[in-house]
């Protein structure tokens, strides 16, 4: 660019310059207005995770460009580099898990998972990242350890992930109308708009076979209904261990208003759709951490049905093993 026109200069312009300044964007000198704009075009194409279609051409002057698929690469290669080399087996983990094409996987929204588990301790994203690919401590995987796969709590016969929601012990049933409740009443301290939470919650109450804390709810049937619809393609399991819709993100992003200006002038701090989006998402887990707590609770107490099931089969295995001593009674029968 410098070559095709030598007497262009370089000018530097300070950047988000309308953060804390409300002069109106068409008021400011245009290389402001250039800045802004494009500031505000890059935070639309995160907050509803847009993908570019096609390469962008190099940028004049770079002796190199990475490319990643179609995304030109300009910051933290080594972690995107990373990303490309263990992702595409990754994706096909989450295929077969989720029984679903690559073309709906790529429509989960992958960015809040990433920022949500950022903000969890080793031990709980180590505990929800089990939880989400189906690898948590559950009776399916005790069975294939030759172990007890039967509910703690209420006796089923295979303790399945999705059973922790639908378990008819009391106190499960209790704490999952306590957890769903405290979440619709934390999401409402967060900000999110009341058509969005309660659409969630709603889907929630859907999946784990609870009415609905609200009676008076009434679906926006428009735009509900498409989420609803775009979300059932990945299933009631795979919503409930976290893999959201990008549609949440984006029904957010469209009701989503700049935050407001203090009486200083400085602009009052507010929750972006993809914080909102984290918000929905944490609500998820933290209900399957109540859960998961207190099946563990029933697991390790006195109304363990697995601790009396495993009994049964050591007493069962024992007299069949032929190592125990014939008693008088077996002496007596015997002659």
């Amino acid at each position: 660019m410098m070559k095709d026109f030598k007497d262009l200069k370089i000018e530097w312009i300070k950047g988000h310059q309308d953060d804390n300044d409300e002069t109106n964007i068409e008021d400011r000198p245009l290389p402001v207005h250039l800045n802004i704009q494009c500031d505000l075009a890059a935070k639309e194409c995160l907050k509803v995770c847009m993908k570019p279609k096609k390469r962008a051409s190099p940028l004049e002057g770079a002796k190199a460009t990475l490319y990643l698929g179609t995304n030109m690469v300009t910051a933290d290669m080594s972690e995107q580099i990373h990303y490309a080399a263990e992702a595409p087996e990754m994706m096909k983990h989450i295929q077969d898990h989720l029984r679903c094409t690559n073309e709906t996987v790529q429509e989960i929204n992958w960015r809040i998972i990433g920022r949500a588990k950022k903000r969890l301790k080793l031990h709980e994203s180590i505990r929800i990242m089990n939880m989400m690919y189906g690898w948590i401590n559950i009776g399916t995987q005790k069975q294939k350890m030759g172990q007890i796969e039967v509910c703690p709590c209420c006796g089923t016969k295979t303790e399945t992930q999705h059973h922790l929601y639908t378990c008819t012990n009391d106190t499960m049933k209790q704490t999952l109308k306590d957890s769903i409740a405290a979440a619709k009443t934390k999401l409402v301290k967060q900000g999110i708009p009341s058509d969005i939470y309660n659409e969630f919650i709603e889907q929630i109450c859907l999946a784990t076979h609870v009415a609905h804390p609200d009676d008076t709810y009434k679906e926006n049937r428009n735009r509900m209904h498409e989420i609803r619809e775009q979300q059932s393609r990945l299933g009631e399991e795979a919503f409930l261990k976290g893999f959201l819709h990008i549609e949440w993100t984006k029904a957010l992003n469209e009701v989503w208003t700049p935050p407001d200006t203090d009486n200083e002038g400085k602009k009052i701090h507010k929750k972006d759709p993809l914080d909102q989006s984290v918000c929905l998402l944490r609500a998820l887990w933290d209900i399957f951490e109540a859960q998961w707590a207190c099946r563990n609770d029933i697991l390790h107490g006195k109304e363990s049905l697995v601790i009396e099931k495993d009994t049964e089969r050591k007493q069962t295995d024992y007299w069949n093993s032929g190592q125990r001593k014939p008693n008088y009674y077996d002496r007596v029968t015997t002659g």
